[in-house]
């Protein structure tokens, strides 16, 4: 038995079958990119240094050296963008920064 899958033995797609496909107007541009936050850590005058310093690398996955020169650019410039990343996502570092006593706030990016 043969079936009929609508292509022609030489493989070709029929007639109409791609060419003729339009996506509803409701549906065009539907798709919106998620908005962006940036995490800022704040300089925080009572946390050591050391343990910004850890609590920066358990929550980021960030290297020392990289956990290290955002906590030095909060201590003298007075904040540092930790991360860039979706709101939802930037919500949730700002809840675990804040449980751990670190200042932390977010910012359209």
């Amino acid at each position: 038995m043969m079936f009929d899958w609508g292509f022609s033995r030489d493989g070709s797609v029929p007639r109409g079958a791609v060419d003729s496909f339009q996506r509803p107007p409701d549906m065009k541009n539907s798709f919106r990119q998620p908005r962006r936050c940036r995490v800022m850590l704040l300089n925080t005058a009572d946390a050591e240094l050391g343990f910004i310093i850890r609590t920066v690398m358990e929550l980021t996955r960030f290297a020392k050296a990289e956990a290290t020169h955002r906590m030095w650019e909060a201590v003298h410039f007075g904040r540092s963008i930790v991360i860039v990343t979706h709101f939802e996502r930037a919500e949730l570092y700002l809840e675990q920064f804040r449980e751990r006593g670190l200042q932390v706030e977010l910012e359209p990016a």
